[in-house]
């Protein structure tokens, strides 16, 4: 196969331990794009985050944002809405009743997902929320536990993405490094994960099917511009 669109998460894959951009793999994702593959953010921040920082970084005009609830094409107002905030409100009323501190970390404003301190066990606040028949879940990012309708991810907005682009997503490339990067690169015809924790590969059934990066984060995107390059991946 041939790549014709790389599908990047950003936080821990183009950002290093501080939250600090990459420049160096920035500069390789431009390139790539300047030869015409598009590369886009496919990213847990907010839409406005995602348009900002795909404008300023130099990528595409379309993004995935808040794990799949938000595609945006173009202008951050130009939006396709996947998820149902009223999904999120009735997650987060269960929780709050059921677990005590649970905190609202909602930084910006958001169209699909509430944004929740990680100071309560995952798994637990799952099963509450099954329990009640709530069509939602809670997932983590690495950085904030994230509410939203049960059937969205990364995964399921990049396929609607590629019918947007009229491409397979099995032409897409994807870079990630955490367990909402899992549907993203499961639906991806080539997949890198840029983190030391394989364990979060294993428990998403990918450990056979993705190149691992022998350096996390935006070390690990260097290492896979170049992998795509020797194996030929790359229409360049």
């Amino acid at each position: 196969m041939t790549v014709k669109l790389i599908s990047i998460d950003v936080d821990g894959t183009i950002t290093d331990k501080d939250g600090l951009i990459n420049t160096k793999a920035i500069d390789l994702l431009r390139k790539i794009m300047s030869l015409g593959i598009p590369v886009f953010l496919n990213t847990g921040r907010s839409v406005w985050e995602n348009y900002t920082l795909s404008h300023f970084l130099g990528f595409s005009k379309f993004g995935i944002s808040e794990n799949g609830g938000v595609i945006f094409y173009k202008e951050p107002t130009r939006v396709v809405v996947l998820g149902d905030i009223s999904d999120a409100y009735q997650a987060y009323a269960v929780l709050a009743k059921e677990i005590n501190g649970v905190i609202v970390n909602q930084r910006m404003p958001r169209l699909t997902e509430i944004i929740l301190e990680r100071n309560m066990d995952l798994d637990v606040a799952n099963k509450i929320l099954h329990k009640y028949g709530v069509n939602a879940k809670i997932v983590d990012s690495g950085y904030a536990y994230h509410l939203s309708s049960a059937h969205i991810n990364k995964g399921y907005a990049l396929k609607n993405l590629c019918k947007m682009l009229d491409i397979k997503s099995s032409d897409v490339a994807s870079i990630g490094d955490s367990a909402v990067d899992i549907p993203m690169l499961d639906a991806s015809g080539i997949s890198f994960w840029v983190s030391k924790n394989i364990q979060l590969l294993k428990d998403g059934g990918l450990d056979d099917r993705v190149v691992v990066s022998p350096e996390p984060g935006p070390q690990g995107v260097i290492y896979a511009v170049d992998w795509l390059i020797k194996n030929d991946k790359l229409s360049i």
